[in-house]
C-alpha cells in the first residue's frame, strides 16, 4: 500500500479530556500507512494534554502537537495545516471519531482519481458515549449529498465536516478556512471549491460528529447561522436560492429551540 498518499489530519484541541483519547483511537486503528496527525491545543487546563502526551509517546513518528494559547479553533486549524506535509488533508474535531476503513476508501480514491480537488463522504451523528443519535439528521444530509448539486449547497450545507478531505492543491489555491474565535465557516471554503468542482463523493460513513451537548451554546448557534447567511450571499444573488437558505435557517433555529 505505499502508493498510497500521505494523509495529514489536523485536530485542534481545548479541554477536550474526556473525547481525544476516542477521537486519536479512532485515527490509529484505521493502519494506514502513510499518516500524519498534528495537534493543536489551545493550552488545555483539565486532562487532555496528559492523554495527548501518551499517544504521542507511543506514536511519535504519526503524532506531533504542541500546546498554548492560540486565536480560537479557526487558527489552531489553519496554524496546523500550515504544517501538514500530506497530500490529502483534513482536519478532525479533538471529539470527533473516523468510522472504520475510512481513511483507506479514501487514499484509495485519490489514487484512482488524480484529479479529485476534494472528496465528501457519509457520516453520522453520535452522543457523548457513542451512540448513534438524530439518525434523521444524517439521513437528510446524505440523501443530499448523494444529489451533490452546487445550487443545492448554496440551499444547505449538507456536507458533514469530518468526512470532507482536500487535496493539497485544493487547499493551497483556495484556502485556508476562515472563521471566528469559537466557530469554523467551512462553508465559506466549500462553496467557494463548489464553484471549481464539486466534491467527489464516497458513499460510506466516513466519519462520526459528535453532539455531546457541551460542544456549542446558544448564543454560538445564533452566530454560526447569521454568519452563514453572509457567506453564501457572497457566492449567488438568486432571490429564490436566497430566500430557501434563510427558510431552512430558520427551520433549524425552531428545531433546535425548541426541544
Amino acid at each position: 500500500m505505499e502508493h498510497l498518499p500521505k494523509i495529514s489530519i489536523v485536530i485542534p484541541s481545548y479541554n477536550k479530556a474526556e473525547y481525544i483519547g476516542k477521537t486519536l483511537q479512532s485515527i490509529i486503528t484505521q493502519k494506514y500507512p502513510r499518516l500524519e496527525v498534528i495537534i493543536q491545543d489551545g493550552g488545555s487546563t483539565d486532562a487532555t494534554v496528559a492523554a495527548i502526551g501518551k499517544y504521542a509517546k507511543r506514536y511519535p513518528k504519526i503524532i506531533r502537537w504542541e500546546s498554548k494559547r492560540d486565536n480560537g479553533q479557526t487558527d489552531a486549524i489553519n496554524k496546523g495545516l500550515k504544517k501538514a506535509t500530506g497530500e490529502v488533508l483534513a482536519y478532525l474535531n479533538a471529539d470527533d471519531i473516523y468510522c472504520e476503513g475510512a481513511l483507506k476508501r479514501v487514499g484509495e480514491y485519490f489514487v484512482k482519481h488524480p484529479q479529485t480537488l476534494w472528496l465528501a463522504g457519509r457520516g453520522k451523528v453520535i452522543d457523548s458515549k457513542g451512540k448513534t443519535i438524530s439518525s434523521w439528521v444524517s439521513e437528510y444530509k446524505n440523501f443530499l449529498l448523494s444529489k451533490n448539486r452546487y445550487w443545492v449547497l448554496l440551499m444547505v450545507n449538507y456536507l458533514m465536516q469530518p468526512s470532507v478531505f482536500l487535496s493539497r492543491r485544493a487547499y493551497d489555491k483556495y484556502g485556508p478556512f476562515s472563521g471566528t474565535k469559537t466557530s469554523v465557516m467551512e462553508y465559506d471554503l466549500w462553496l467557494k471549491l463548489g464553484r471549481v468542482q464539486m466534491p467527489k463523493r464516497v458513499n460510506k460513513c466516513l466519519s462520526g460528529f459528535r453532539m455531546s451537548g457541551d460542544n456549542i451554546s446558544s448564543t454560538a448557534f445564533r452566530e454560526t447561522l447569521r454568519a452563514d447567511d453572509k457567506i453564501v450571499e457572497k457566492y449567488t444573488d438568486n432571490p429564490v436560492i436566497l430566500a430557501l437558505h434563510y427558510l431552512h435557517n430558520i427551520a433549524r433555529t425552531l428545531l433546535v429551540y425548541s426541544n
